[in-house]
């Protein structure tokens, strides 16, 4: 496609197909999760509530 867009004559019809290529390209470039680095996720400090739930009726402050 971006062949045949550079063959045609300069004019209304060639800015809209390079319009219409660019397009579908830039959506793909602004989509691509590859164009940022990974990150890890910011890990909160442990606290002892966090456990109470898995604890039943034991403390997490007391033995």
């Amino acid at each position: 496609m971006r062949t045949r867009i550079e063959a045609m004559p300069p004019g209304k019809a060639r800015t809209a197909a390079e319009a219409w290529i660019s397009w579908p390209a830039d959506t793909v470039e602004s989509l691509d999760p590859l164009e940022t680095p990974p990150q890890l996720p910011d890990i909160p400090e442990p606290r002892a509530d966090d456990l109470k739930p898995f604890l039943g009726h034991w403390s997490p402050y007391d033995p």
